[in-house]
């Protein structure tokens, strides 16, 4: 049997509990933080979205990141360069870096999703999202884009119509 010395700590989430002392609201979109990267050293991170009816994020590209998104629950009409389709329960999708994606809820009843995304520092960025966000009755999309920039995401659009 091989042994290695690991820096990684041990910890278990209960279904809804986050790394983060309450769960984020990514304009709207209730998120858990379920792995950070300071869990992974960096590797990856993954996060529980409830994605209401006609929620989803504008059309962007990671220059960083790699994302994967597998639907617990609901329907997402997801795009990845440019071809649409719909998941449901069980199904999932690749979005590599450098390709252009979104997703939207266009069901009845909201949705469930995970998704994982490698390296893992996107998580940063959900918090300071929410930090920019918090108390306004809409997004600061001048402000959201200049913080989408520093973590090398490139806003392309609007959600998904």
């Amino acid at each position: 049997m091989t042994t290695h010395a690991t820096s990684l700590n041990v910890f278990v989430l209960r279904a809804q509990e986050g790394r983060t002392r309450e769960p984020l609201d990514l304009l709207g979109q209730k998120t858990l933080m379920k792995l950070t990267n300071s869990d992974t050293n960096g590797a990856a991170a993954i996060f529980h979205q409830t994605i209401p009816r006609m929620s989803g994020p504008p059309l962007h590209r990671h220059s960083r990141e790699d994302e994967w998104f597998y639907v617990l629950d609901g329907e997402i009409t997801a795009e990845i360069d440019g071809e649409r389709i719909v998941l449901r329960g069980g199904d999932s999708a690749f979005a590599p870096r450098g390709t252009a994606h979104t997703f939207r809820n266009f069901g009845n009843t909201t949705a469930q999703m995970l998704a994982l995304v490698m390296p893992g520092a996107f998580n940063d960025f959900f918090e300071e999202l929410c930090t920019l966000h918090r108390g306004l009755s809409a997004p600061d999309l001048v402000l959201t884009e200049q913080l989408a920039n520093q973590y090398g995401i490139e806003l392309l659009g609007p959600p998904l119509a």
